[in-house]
């Protein structure tokens, strides 16, 4: 394999990296500018900037308080915050061929990330983009994501949503494409969705994949995305999902699942040929491993963050805990969970399950205890 150690490369080298890594427009203050989309719907939106969750990238450096570039790693690479660079106007995430380990485990890329460490729900969230140059390999993204075991919300059609993920783009993944046998170009741009619900105690994954009529939507662009900045945003309210790139929708889903506090957050991860799926994970493929196209960098010019007066009314509905049912609640959502699958119903086991349920006696059964109360179930 033809690898190389971080220490082992040359400082000049980054300059030459970043040098010209740029804005190629000037900014105005975020707070005179609204969403760029051409929908009706989105002009005639009341919109304020949401400033501790926006960003113009202007200043000398990073702001810590705003950003974490330090996160817990969840793939077959790492996280560094040496990778993360504001510079000239943009911040730059950097991967490059690093050997290293985590645990036991022999790994071969490091990366950067930025996760805003403020929550928010619904909005429109949008950022100016530059993808990187390694192509296949490297994958530019900007998400919003939810975090903790704690989160959990009641769908209106009854299932508890245990994570939300809305990606706003991820460029240049290179997914093959299983009717051609081939893999996508690099101006096929992913807009998706990812949830977990728990089903029965057990956490069940929704996924593009396998969920592709409630999670998958792509964009072929005319363009291609490491030549130039894109601006790409998307609208999260109660009903819609809508994408948008360069102003112009590019896609849309129904609201089942994504109502969760999530983080904004700017990655540059990992993709084939250095990683592959196995039982629905990634890990690395060591023999594929090289420097060549390394270091990589993506660029943002700014993030931008507003939200609608409705969209602060909605939000804080929903940071309710929606997943405390009563006792009567939970009756009538049982009720209709044994009639849509033709089970005699019984009431009263339904009302001692909610007294088994109700660990701490106040009358409530929360999302966490109905979770425990299913584990435990299961693993009898």
């Amino acid at each position: 394999m033809n690898k190389i150690s971080l220490a082992s490369f040359h400082p000049i080298l980054w300059s030459v990296v970043l040098c010209g890594l740029t804005s190629v427009s000037p900014k105005a203050p975020a707070a005179d500018l609204l969403p760029l989309s051409d929908a009706p719907e989105v002009k005639a939106g009341q919109w304020k900037i949401v400033a501790d969750q926006s960003d113009e990238f202007d200043d000398a450096q990073l702001d810590p308080k705003r950003w974490n570039t330090d996160t817990e790693d969840f793939g077959p690479w790492s996280w560094k915050p040496e990778n993360v660079i504001q510079k000239s106007g943009s911040l730059h995430l950097r991967m490059m061929q690093e050997d290293h380990k985590r645990g036991n485990q022999s790994l071969f890329y490091t990366s950067g990330m930025a996760r805003n460490e403020r929550t928010i729900t619904y909005g429109y969230f949008e950022a100016r983009i530059k993808g990187c140059s390694r192509y296949p390999g490297a994958c530019p993204s900007f998400w919003l994501y939810s975090i903790g075991p704690q989160n959990r919300y009641q769908a209106s059609d009854g299932e508890t949503v245990a994570y939300s993920e809305i990606d706003v783009v991820e460029l240049q993944q290179s997914e093959f494409d299983f009717e051609t046998k081939t893999h996508f170009l690099v101006n096929r741009i992913d807009c998706n969705l990812h949830t977990t619900l728990i089903q029965n105690g057990k956490r069940v994954w929704a996924r593009p994949n396998n969920r592709p009529e409630i999670c998958s939507n792509h964009y072929d662009s005319p363009w291609d995305p490491r030549e130039d900045y894109h601006v790409y945003g998307v609208q999260n309210s109660k009903e819609w999902i809508v994408w948008y790139i360069d102003g112009q929708e590019v896609g849309r889903k129904k609201n089942l699942y994504w109502h969760l506090p999530m983080h904004v957050t700017l990655s540059l991860g990992l993709r084939y040929p250095f990683v592959k799926y196995e039982g629905g994970e990634r890990s690395t493929v060591a023999e594929k491993t090289t420097t060549d196209g390394f270091p990589t960098v993506m660029s943002v010019d700014y993030v931008r963050i507003w939200q609608r007066p409705e969209d602060f009314a909605a939000q804080a509905v929903a940071s309710k805990s929606s997943t405390d049912w009563t006792k009567e609640a939970y009756v009538a959502k049982e009720q209709a969970k044994w009639k849509a699958n033709g089970w005699n119903w019984d009431q009263a086991k339904v009302e001692s399950n909610f007294d088994e349920i109700d660990t701490n006696g106040d009358q409530i059964a929360s999302g966490t205890e109905r979770q425990d109360w299913f584990a435990e179930k299961a693993a009898k």
